[in-house]
């Protein structure tokens, strides 16, 4: 919840800064007009992750991202361009067939480690005592809190880099306006 937090409030003030958007049209990480090789020293990974990119990409993706953790999902607005990009329309009368959007690899993670439990209660023993079943429901759960902890240190590094990235906007726009660093 914390890093969470931090993200909000970075990126609510990378919003309150950046006051003219479209002037980061045009610019990227690492451009020549970035002049951040001692702001990059002290955090390398933003040169990593974004070198490159467009920084009003950068800045709409925060704030798409923001607007997601505060109110539960995606926008009305980013599921259309999503199926704008992802289902071409076709001229053919009937049912487009969307892309799935259950992941294949959380559901292969769920299933994949079995355990000794796993293989051994197909061996169709029919006089079972139920206490298989008690270590199978155990080794479960113990595999959901495993995939759990998975993403959420995903989520955490992901978030922590967003935050990061969030800093690092504001930062370049002070510094293209003339404003206080």
């Amino acid at each position: 919840m914390n890093v969470i937090e931090k993200f909000v409030k970075t990126v609510n003030l990378m919003d309150e800064t950046i006051l003219v958007p479209c002037r980061l049209m045009d610019l990227k990480v690492g451009d020549d007009q970035d002049p951040s090789d001692k702001h990059l020293k002290k955090k390398p990974s933003v040169q990593q992750t974004l070198d490159s990119t467009d920084l009003f990409q950068i800045y709409s993706m925060l704030k798409n991202v923001k607007d997601g953790l505060l109110w539960g999902g995606k926008s009305q607005q980013s599921e259309d361009i999503q199926e704008t990009i992802l289902v071409p329309q076709l001229s053919i009368k009937g049912h487009i067939r969307r892309p799935s959007t259950v992941s294949v690899a959380s559901t292969n993670s769920s299933t994949s480690g079995l355990c000794d439990s796993d293989s051994e209660a197909g061996s169709g023993n029919e006089n079972d005592s139920g206490i298989e079943e008690v270590v199978q429901e155990e080794c479960r759960t113990e595999r959901i809190a495993h995939d759990f902890q998975r993403h959420l240190t995903g989520l955490t590094s992901s978030i922590r880099q967003m935050t990061e990235a969030a800093q690092y906007l504001t930062w370049r726009y002070q510094h293209d306006i003339g404003g206080p660093v």
